[in-house]
């Protein structure tokens, strides 16, 4: 959110008063400073790319749906009538990843497994021998 007003050179240049000047709204914002999530004060640019990156970059990874709020209040000034006060507040909500891990039921046995027992198998489970000595010489004469 760059502007001509961005920059303070800029206005020397032009030889203009900004007060001066009728601020629009993203003029307005690219000066603001809002409080983001972790209750940090933030330039409002900076604070939006933050939270737009992390609810994205979540978004894709667990492939739920993920939001970006920016509320922008205004209020009157109770001292000055003709003053303005303006508050921006940015939220997020990032999906939270899933940590459970599958195991299966065997309805016969009442037992828990790591694989599923109604599943067919291609291959049979190989068994694990011991290969010391006379198994490991068994072993290679097959």
């Amino acid at each position: 959110m760059y502007n001509k007003y961005s920059n303070p050179l800029n206005w020397r240049k032009e030889n203009k008063n900004v007060a001066d000047e009728k601020l629009k709204f993203m003029d307005m914002l690219s000066i603001m400073r809002v409080i983001d999530d972790d209750d940090r004060v933030r330039k409002f640019e900076d604070c939006i790319e933050k939270a737009f990156s992390e609810v994205s970059k979540k978004v894709a990874e667990y492939g739920r749906d993920g939001s970006l709020n920016i509320q922008v209040k205004f209020q009157c000034d109770k001292k000055n009538k003709n003053a303005v006060n303006v508050f921006a507040e940015v939220k997020k909500t990032i999906p939270k990843g899933c940590q459970a891990n599958s195991f299966y039921r065997d309805p016969k046995t009442g037992g828990v497994y790591l694989d599923d027992p109604d599943q067919l198998r291609l291959f049979e489970t190989s068994k694990v021998r011991d290969i010391s000595g006379k198994d490991a010489a068994a072993q290679n004469d097959k």
